[in-house]
């Protein structure tokens, strides 16, 4: 955490020093505009390295983790660099047209006629292709597990389930405007509070799954990994569901692990499953609160030091109300509901993080987020490139 603010404060001097530098001219005189800038300048050159050496060490301390998991990340052929660079450029269609769109709903009666015309037609045309283009490329340019630990250090989530609940999770929910990410990626954005969220890819599978990052274990011989990485990991994720490996699991995780590095995701109606889970249990569960109908996650599950199962519903949000005492209220279930659930969950048992309804919800729009960060980039690059050759005389 303390390695992110630091970085967060040398990137946001860097920028506020780029930008008050911009605002004189890149050096067209030395009034107060640019001594600010030098001393923000100043500031991120002496937070970089504090900055560098944090990212280092936190990235030293998932060594462990990186090397078990390589062993089991297919290796990559060089022709899915073109399919990645294919997916930026996705992106960066989506990104734009949807900006492009925006702009002609929100200014364009200050423009006319014919040029808010073709801001709409052209921004629907990019979205449109960028949305064809993602399809296609987004399961190339998914991480694998390896890759994830690597670049952000944290101890990972692992998210455990019966391989033939997949189909369910890679299922669209509902969010945002552009319908684009499934479940098990809002799902993976939301746990990302915790840390990295990792699992066992299908096997045989041709493409990863989006949504946690996968590894591979051979079928005959995935027990000892799996149970490697639960003493590794910091919180043990799975949901319900059928199959003899998922239950060994589960006694795995309640035998061996403790009570509160576990998290249950119950399906809706899986009164058949809370029974079979009783049977784990000391303390049986009842029924009461695992909702019913067809939701992927109709409740989540967590565990006392005493492995007494506590229960909170999908679906049902508590909400303060001055001068009206506390009030359940319905709401329609969802996976962002999922990760308010969640995050009340652990927060029972000493684990908070107030983040993850947001990274729930924000990662509905991802797609377009990172559109949006690379036009810009590029945009801005492009801009300083074109400055410097004014000021150098060479344009």
């Amino acid at each position: 955490m303390f390695a992110r603010l630091v970085t967060g404060l040398a990137v946001l001097s860097a920028y506020v020093a780029l930008h008050l530098l911009i605002s004189v001219g890149l050096g067209e005189g030395a009034g107060p505009s640019a001594i600010v800038a030098l001393w923000f300048g100043v500031a991120a050159l002496v937070l970089l390295w504090p900055a560098l050496w944090l990212r280092r060490r936190r990235l030293s301390g998932a060594a462990e983790l990186v090397a078990l998991v390589s062993r089991f990340v297919p290796p990559q052929g060089r022709w899915r660099r073109a399919l990645r660079l294919a997916n930026s450029l996705g992106l960066i269609l989506l990104g734009g047209g949807t900006y492009a769109v925006t702009m002609s709903e929100q200014q364009g009666h200050k423009m006319p006629l014919e040029q808010q015309l073709l801001l709409l037609l052209g921004g629907l045309a990019s979205l449109a292709v960028g949305l064809l283009i993602l399809r296609r490329t987004r399961p190339y340019a998914a991480r694998s597990a390896a890759r994830t630990l690597r670049l952000d250090g944290r101890k990972p989530v692992l998210y455990l389930r019966s391989f033939g609940d997949d189909e369910t999770a890679a299922e669209v929910d509902d969010g945002g405007e552009v319908n684009l990410h499934t479940r098990e990626e809002q799902l993976a954005a939301a746990l990302g509070a915790v840390g990295p969220v990792i699992a066992v890819g299908r096997p045989g599978e041709p493409l990863p799954q989006l949504g946690a990052s996968r590894f591979y274990l051979p079928p005959d011989d995935w027990k000892p990994t799996v149970l490697r990485l639960m003493e590794m990991s910091q919180l043990i994720v799975l949901r319900l569901g059928q199959g003899d490996g998922l239950w060994w699991e589960i006694e795995q995780a309640r035998t061996t692990q403790p009570a509160a590095k576990l998290i249950l995701l119950a399906p809706g109606g899986s009164f058949d499953l809370a029974a079979r889970l009783n049977e784990h249990l000391p303390t049986p569960m009842t029924s009461d609160g695992l909702g019913m109908g067809e939701h992927w996650i109709s409740a989540v599950i967590v565990f006392d030091d005493l492995w007494t199962p506590g229960v909170f519903p999908v679906g049902l949000r508590r909400k303060g109300m001055l001068g009206w005492g506390w009030r359940v209220l319905a709401v329609e279930t969802s996976t962002s509901h999922v990760a308010l659930a969640m995050k009340s969950a652990l927060a029972s048992v000493g684990r908070r993080r107030r983040t993850m309804i947001w990274r729930s919800r924000s990662a509905t729009n991802a797609a377009v987020f990172a559109g949006f960060g690379i036009a810009a980039a590029l945009a801005l690059a492009g801009w300083l490139g074109y400055r410097v050759l004014q000021l150098t005389g060479l344009w």
